[in-house]
């Protein structure tokens, strides 16, 4: 690594979005529609909702739980799966990533770009363990554009990273090992 890359400082410009984890994903739909008032850009399968209040394709996601997770824990309860910040451009991304890696920060995923929203994304701990995101290039829906939401496929690669783990600078989370098994890549 260089020593341009040790020192390379992000320029974020604003906060992006966040992603939560749920309980009841239908409660939790309903609650961010009808009384927070957003608006439903993306499915994947049944388990995870898309949704902005403005153009960007999202600002909020929700995530289903799995099983047994009913009940609100006591105590520490990890409902944040990230927080995220927009960087201008895939250049940058590249950039903070080389930095990332140079300065030995712990990364989760990353680089690829989604499916949904098609944004980029670098995902990486800070000191406390929550990841937190950059991303750049997210599709933009117009507020008054007739936009009918998709539901993806939580099976396949592409959902996950359009790039097929590509520009992936770290082994794939675990729980993408079965998607890479299921159409023969191998990473």
């Amino acid at each position: 690594m260089t020593d341009d890359a040790i020192h390379y400082r992000p320029r974020p410009t604003k906060l992006g979005h966040l992603v939560l984890k749920v309980r009841d994903i239908q409660r939790s739909l309903a609650f961010y529609t009808e009384v927070v008032g957003l608006t439903v850009s993306d499915w994947i399968g049944d388990h995870m909702v898309f949704l902005r209040c403005g153009v960007d394709h999202h600002d909020l996601a929700l995530l289903q739980l799995p099983p047994g997770h009913q009940a609100i824990p006591e105590g520490f309860f990890p409902s944040v799966e990230h927080f995220s910040y927009r960087v201008e451009s895939i250049a940058e991304m590249e950039r903070i990533t080389a930095m990332l890696v140079a300065r030995g920060i712990e990364i989760d995923r990353g680089l690829g770009r989604h499916g949904p929203g098609a944004n980029t994304f670098i995902v990486f701990k800070d000191p406390d363990g929550n990841n937190v995101e950059f991303y750049s290039d997210m599709t933009q829906i117009a507020l008054d554009a007739q936009h009918e939401p998709a539901v993806w496929d939580g099976g396949t690669l592409e959902t996950f990273d359009q790039w097929r783990l590509e520009k992936f600078v770290v082994p794939p989370p675990a729980r993408i090992l079965p998607l890479l098994d299921k159409d023969g890549t191998k990473k």
